[in-house]
């Protein structure tokens, strides 16, 4: 820590959105009044800011005022982040560890949105750490000075600490927001610190009925610069796009994308990827315009009968992601019940782990999930999903969790079990494909195939399908893959009973009418819905 005269630190406050209630503690440290035998430190601090460079700059100016005036013993200090989850270890390695900031300060940066948690397993977790937090604070509270740094907007979670704390003592720094003439006092700052002249543009951009905080009037600030420099300082760059233009118009990278845009059908599965990367262009974009830049879940749920490209699209996402920044590695991992539950009592949550981590960095795909869980309370199906839940929160930020399954199935398997819900941002419903989706699909298939279908095996194809599509268990994709199959080897047969003379290129290719058979209707088809003659 550099040591930092009384002015210096006073200047630097000055110009702080938390000046009202900083200059004021900076007063009492400086009114001295301490005994050299005397150990102990009669306050801590909270500080409340979504703006880590307002953070840092408080604790800039408290630590050296309070060292200077024999607050603090040693210029030690040690930042701890948890964003909610669980404390782990042992009790003794966090005993060693204020153990080892006697004489100085330890920094908890909290930046767990307790006020937006409706599962009740979360909150008690949340609470539960927090419980555990504040007794080392308690504990090592003179030996230790401690500054506890939460989000700006926080009171719920606020209100939990301070049940915790008891008696301790905190002076609390929030960031205020500027209105009117201080917010243009600001800009007038910022203008001074870059040595250049306001003007009615820039102050226009101020609307007159609200509050500003520090990153908002930045923002405001440096996108009126930007034009001025292009504009008046060097107007030959005036045609030049900013590099945002170009990501505002840019598509998502790589060849995964394109392959997905060209599959036939899917539109809600297309709709939701392009939402997910959106959301994260507009992370990109919109942070400097006062955002809150997260990195959220984006674990997901693929409903769906069979054949509709549940794994298929699982594999492009992950490229997708990959390929466009998202995900370090842009691999698929598949499994299922047996994957997961071990046979014994204890191997199904190291089990767990184990596909957890080998799925780092890319998908993991879970194939029919509610056959993890059984009517048996306690069983290993349980222990694989809340291990699963667990180690969903733990792998957050660079992984995602995708459960697959049939529609009714998937939901009342989500019903059974709301903290897996409550981590689950998209919902991907994957509808059977149309007959002319499916009569698409077989013409593209054929085609990559090197074959391909003359008009009347097209018409056949259509009643194929409208037939098939009665089936309780119509396979989707997946059928028409088999019924091509089919066609195949009933076109070698019809061929064989051809002379091998005349047979012509076109002849090898072109699948008719004749080699494709038609589907009998089973007893459980599906009813249809509506009058017949």
């Amino acid at each position: 820590m550099d040591e930092a005269r009384k002015d210096e630190i006073y200047a630097k406050a000055e110009r702080l959105f938390t000046k009202d209630c900083l200059l004021p503690e900076l007063d009492r440290i400086y009114a001295g009044g301490a005994s050299a035998k005397i150990v102990g430190h009669p306050v801590h601090y909270l500080i409340q800011t979504d703006d880590a460079g307002i953070r840092r700059e408080m604790i800039q100016s408290l630590l050296p005022s309070l060292y200077a005036n024999g607050r603090l013993q040693n210029r030690r200090y040690s930042s701890v982040y948890f964003r909610g989850e669980a404390l782990y270890g042992k009790s003794s390695d966090y005993d060693q560890f204020y153990k080892s900031n006697a004489g100085g300060t330890v920094i908890v940066q909290y930046s767990a949105d307790y006020g937006d948690t409706d599962d009740e397993d979360t909150a008690n977790g949340i609470r539960d750490t927090i419980k555990k937090l504040c007794n080392y604070i308690k504990k090592y509270r003179h030996q230790v000075l401690t500054i506890l740094c939460l989000p700006r907007e926080c009171t719920k979670l606020k209100e939990l600490f301070y049940e915790n704390l008891g008696t301790v003592s905190f002076v609390e720094l929030k960031e205020e927001f500027l209105e009117g003439e201080q917010a243009g006092d600001y800009l007038k700052l910022l203008a001074r610190d870059n040595h250049v002249r306001t003007d009615k543009k820039l102050f226009a951009k101020l609307e007159g009925n609200r509050g500003y905080l520090a990153p908002e009037l930045r923002t405001i600030f440096d996108g009126w610069y930007n034009n001025k420099l292009k504009t008046t300082v060097y107007p030959q760059y005036k045609e030049i796009s900013t590099v945002k233009t170009g990501v505002e118009k840019a598509k998502p990278k790589g060849d995964a994308y394109k392959e997905l845009m060209e599959m036939i059908g899917l539109t809600e599965a297309k709709n939701v990827i392009l939402q997910a990367l959106n959301y994260h262009k507009a992370q990109k974009l919109f942070a400097d315009k006062g955002m809150k830049v997260d990195c959220p879940a984006m674990h997901m749920v693929f409903t769906g009968n069979p054949g509709t490209a549940k794994t298929t699209v699982a594999r492009l996402f992950a490229r997708i992601m990959r390929e466009n920044g998202l995900l370090s590695r842009g691999h698929l991992v598949e499994v299922g019940r047996g994957d997961l539950v071990g046979k014994y009592v204890g191997w199904t949550a190291q089990t767990v782990q184990k596909k957890f981590e080998q799925a780092e960095g890319g998908v993991l795909f879970i194939d029919e999930a509610y056959a993890l869980v059984d009517d048996r309370s306690g069983s290993y199906g349980d222990e694989a999903i809340n291990t699963i839940v667990q180690e969903m929160e733990n792998h957050r930020d660079d992984m995602v969790v995708i459960f697959a399954g049939y529609p009714d199935r998937m939901e009342e398997f989500l019903q059974k079990n709301p903290g897996l819900r409550s981590r689950i941002a998209y919902h991907v419903p994957f509808a059977d494909y149309s007959v002319e989706e499916l009569c698409s699909i077989a013409a593209l298939t054929a085609q990559k195939k090197g074959l391909h279908l003359d008009d009347q095996a097209q018409e056949k194809l259509a009643s194929v399908f409208e037939t098939a599509r009665r089936q309780a268990d119509f396979g989707n994709g997946r059928y028409v893959r088999n019924i091509l199959e089919k066609a195949k080897m009933a076109q070698a047969t019809r061929l064989l009973t051809k002379d091998y003379e005349s047979l012509t290129q076109e002849d090898i290719t072109t699948l008719s009418a004749e080699d494709i058979e038609m589907p009998e209707i089973a007893a459980s088809a599906r009813p249809r819905i509506g009058f017949s003659a």
